[in-house]
């Protein structure tokens, strides 16, 4: 929710981030930037990065989308963005088609996109700064000398039919749903950035070239330009390249914000395939002065701040009863115009509990305009904010290429020049003199007082509901303006949580070492083994992985109560801990300890500095001795799967998943729940699963630049003092030998979703991943050259394969989405490029895959969790650190015919499976089996 709720928190949260991520790259000081404007109306903006080589980002924005788009031009700003990419005057062969065959790729070196206000032309350059003048010419090419030639707009429109075909679903539906309900009163329900399936198909070329001269002029078009490059020579590039673009005139608009008016509007939003079952009371106002720019748009931007952070606080403090169906409350605030904002507070409820839900909802917002925030609380917030902007101030700004792109480009993208981190937090800390507890309620109820309401409910899977009409909602809200409501719930001064002291203690019966790879692995008494990678590049940080083989399919578990035990043990923590406590706890001691919980498997993963390797561990024996399981969270989790258990049995994607996993392994997925599960369903049963689960013997990996003698007795009291049993291992899930096909008519858009599977056995080494991994990108781009630009059959595809350690084998995925009509021309097209994929592979696609694994391997050991993962890689196959001193063998490993060989293997004869999903109602060919 904290990242919605304002651009200047967002900002210090993304350089506290962003420091850390760019530690061992190269990072650029604050830019001098430069603004101007060419005679024709482009205004620029150029950036030089000092000490970044060859490295370079240019966007061109276009200050036009889809709600410029008048009657009759559904979808048009974004078909425009397509078609720009096909012929010029320039690139007559088009604009696309001239980059690929100078090694561009789209995705990484040039891209594209288009929403409500604007479209975007952002270009990358696979040569760099040498490119500039390359770069600005394509941009001038797309800003006024596209051609839109009819017989590119007949194959452009099939693409984009399909990059529309895949977004639908149940996540779009409900999308268009909430933004009729919370942008109502103005042109952006009516305007989807996409268009209509209608649109796509019969849109003349001619309402595209209209919408281009409408709206592409230099007057309407931003540039910015980022690297290390000379201002003055950017320049005279920029005046060269777009300086002879014709000016013209933009027409007027003022459909950017919803029209407010006093009213009550009340919607229901559901969808047989939704399981969200909630009630939110919304009000819309508008907020431009925290849109103005110097000290008085940063004052006001810092009360919202603090107004919402506080309000935030007090609502997830607010006692809920246990005998409600209402399961959680939260806040949450939006842009939903250029200056129009929306506030609303969200109920989280049982399938049937709306009316609680609502009755609860105006009975907090009640108590919130009868009673004023708590000035503890505020001042509390204020402090977090002021230490944040110390932290700024007090920090000469220095970030990493992609880092400065980003922070820059948001800047830019809202019109406003970037205000250095230092004078940002000077002048934050100034502001928050001026401001006082009087000014945070005052923006409270100025929120809260707001005329344009708005009540949803979200009602799951297809269960009746009738909503009320607004003068039933008003009558309510009366009676509770009349009630008698206790004041806001204080803060409760927290006692902060202890660890209980461990218990027990263990021993080290055996070390091995391994010099060369400045590895040892001690054998603890009670039958883990701990693996301790003592290397200076661990630096200031400790990383922590537990491995065990115990996964929630482990026999003798009940699969979806072990899955529950063991998320609510990683939120509750220790016997006695409560609420916040394990968070606080683990945030006060700047440590990370988090958990996965996998079918066949039990990982822990966490980090801290050296000093406080201590907190870690202890934590660690506390989960697997002491740990609860909070009531509360309990309840929030089981009213998640009763939501779900509406829409279980009309669930498309429940549905799914069992036919793929019959398809695929003979057998069905974990079965839900039933309702009397759920209602029994008791904190003794959850903690029986957990301690068998954590009964089981683990590895741990250990990267730390630790003496042993200050090592030894940490393990020795804290891992080697756990007791453990040996159980049976959880079973592998392998795909099962032979060619399986299944045609399902289950989907309820006018797509067809084609998944292919297939698996080769290949014992597992380092350099036959690295070989394996290369060969599938290649893949993917063959498939995306074949399947989109050959045959406009789709928009997108996803396409993975890699070297299985736990199976040994080669395990290949490819999904993609397409028209009923087509699936099975496309699947086909599809096997026949695997099929054939080492014969399209060229000694110039690997040698560029080479080039590019040397540049990211240098990245790669240089970070922790890359060496994480290959030490435990090594261990599994090996049982040893070897891989960790057979780095160097990777990059010789890149052959042409090693690939090329590889390439070959993705794709067995023999091992093959095809689901494809199809429009309900249509007719089926029969099952194949082999």
């Amino acid at each position: 929710m904290r990242k919605m709720t304002s651009r200047w928190i967002g900002t210090i949260a993304f350089c506290l981030f962003s420091a850390l991520a760019s530690a061992q790259t190269v990072t650029s000081p604050l830019p001098v930037i430069t603004e101007g404007q060419l005679d024709n109306g482009l205004r620029y903006t150029i950036v030089p990065l000092a000490g970044q080589q060859q490295r370079l980002d240019i966007r061109l924005s276009v200050e036009s989308g889809s709600l410029d788009e008048q009657d009759g031009e559904s979808g048009v700003a974004h078909m425009v963005e397509h078609m720009v990419f096909r012929a010029t005057r320039e690139y007559p062969a088009g604009l696309a088609q001239t980059l690929g065959q100078q090694g561009w790729v789209r995705g990484q070196h040039y891209n594209a996109m288009t929403n409500y206000e604007r479209t975007v032309y952002m270009l990358s350059p696979p040569a760099g700064k040498p490119s500039l003048g390359l770069a600005l010419n394509v941009l001038a090419q797309i800003a006024g000398q596209a051609r839109f030639e009819p017989e590119d707009w007949q194959r452009e429109r099939q693409v984009i039919l399909e990059e529309w075909r895949g977004k639908l679903g149940v996540a779009e539906r409900m999308n268009q749903q909430r933004v009729a309900a919370i942008r109502h009163g103005s042109r952006y329900p009516d305007r989807p950035v996409i268009g209509s399936e209608n649109a796509i198909q019969t849109t003349p070329v001619t309402v595209l070239r209209n919408f281009y001269a409408r709206w592409y002029h230099p007057r309407n078009m931003r540039l910015i330009v980022i690297g290390d490059l000379q201002p003055e020579q950017v320049k005279q590039a920029i005046t060269q390249a777009m300086g002879t673009l014709p000016d013209g005139k933009i027409p007027q608009r003022d459909q950017y914000e919803p029209a407010l008016r006093p009213q009550l509007h009340v919607v229901g939003l559901q969808d047989s395939q939704s399981s969200v079952s909630q009630v939110s009371l919304v009000f819309r106002f508008d907020d431009a002065a925290a849109r103005a720019p110097g000290e008085q748009g940063l004052r006001h931007r810092l009360i919202n701040q603090i107004a919402l952070d506080t309000l935030s606080r007090q609502v997830q403090r607010q006692p809920i009863s246990p005998a409600t169906a209402v399961s959680s409350l939260v806040v949450r605030k939006s842009d939903i115009g250029r200056n129009t904002v929306a506030l609303g507070l969200f109920a989280s409820v049982l399938p049937d509990g709306h009316q609680q839900g609502l009755n609860v909802l105006l009975r907090e917002i009640a108590r919130l305009q009868r009673y004023p925030l708590y000035e503890s609380d505020i001042t509390a917030v204020k402090d977090e904010i002021r230490q944040s902007a110390q932290n700024m101030a007090a920090t000469p700004e220095q970030r990493e290429f992609s880092d400065w792109v980003q922070q820059l480009v948001v800047s830019w993208q809202q019109e406003r020049s970037y205000t250095g981190k230092q004078q940002l937090g000077q002048q934050a800390l100034a502001a928050l003199e001026s401001i006082t507890s009087a000014d945070i309620n005052a923006c409270l109820q100025r929120w809260l007082s707001s005329p344009d309401q708005l009540v949803q409910f979200s009602v799951p899977g297809s269960l009746p509901f009738t909503l009320p009409s607004a003068a039933d909602i008003e009558q309510q809200r009366q009676q509770v303006a009349r009630s008698e409501l206790s004041p806001l719930q204080p803060s409760v001064v927290r006692v902060a949580p202890v660890l209980s002291a461990a218990d027990g203690h263990g021993t080290v019966t055996r070390v091995r070492s391994f010099p060369e790879q400045k590895v040892e692995e001690w054998q603890l008494g009670n039958g883990d083994r701990l693996v301790w990678l003592r290397s200076a590049q661990a630096g200031k940080a400790v990383s922590l992985t537990v491995q065990s083989p115990a996964g929630f399919m482990a026999p003798g578990r009940e699969p979806w109560l072990s899955q529950l035990a063991g998320q609510l043990i990683s939120q509750s923590g220790p016997v006695g801990w409560k609420g916040r406590d394990l968070n606080d706890w683990k945030k006060a001691q700047q440590l990370s300890l988090s958990l996965d919980y996998q079918p066949d498997a039990l990982r822990w993963s966490g980090s801290v500095s050296p000093d406080k390797l201590d907190a870690l561990l202890h934590l660690y024996h506390a989960m697997n001795r002491s740990a609860a399981i909070d009531e509360n969270d309990m309840r929030d989790s089981l009213s998640v799967l009763k939501r779900q258990q509406v829409t279980r049995e009309q669930s498309v994607g429940s549905r799914r998943d069992q036919e793929i996993a019959v398809l695929q392994f003979g057998k069905t997925t974990t079965p839900f729940p039933t309702p009397a599960q759920l209602d029994t369903v008791t904190t003794e049963q959850l903690a029986e699963q957990w301690w068998q689960t954590v009964a089981a013997p683990v590895t741990y990996y250990l990267l730390a630049d630790l003496p042993a003698e200050r090592l030894r007795p940490l393990v020795e009291r804290y891992l080697a003092s756990l007791p453990r049993q040996s159980g049976a291992e959880s079973p592998q899930n392998l795909a099962l030998p032979g060619k399986r096909e299944r045609v399902s008519a289950i989907n309820l858009e006018p797509k067809a979703d084609i998944y292919l599977w297939s698996f080769s056995p290949q014992p597992w080494t380092p350099q036959q991943a690295v070989q394996v991994n290369i060969a599938s990108r290649l893949a993917a781009r063959y498939l995306k050259a074949s399947l989109r630009d050959d045959a406009q059959g789709i928009y997108n595809l996803k396409m993975e394969s890699r070297l299985n350690d736990n199976s040994q084998r080669i395990e290949t995925l490819l999904r993609f989405t397409t028209s009923p009509q087509r699936a099975q021309e496309l699947r086909r097209n599809a096997q026949q490029v695997l099929e054939t994929l080492a014969t399209r592979i060229t000694p110039q696609d690997v040698e560029q895959e080479r080039q590019q694994f040397i540049r990211s391997e240098r990245a790669r050991q240089q970070d922790n969790s890359t060496l994480m993962s290959r030490l435990m890689l090594s261990y599994r196959n090996y049982h040893d650190p070897r891989y960790l001193t057979q780095l160097d063998s990777l990059a010789p490993a890149i052959t042409i015919e090693a690939v090329r060989e590889a390439a070959s293997r993705l794709w067995h004869p023999q091992n093959q499976v095809l689901y494809i999903t199809l429009p309900q109602h249509t007719t089926l060919p029969q099952e194949k089996k082999s």
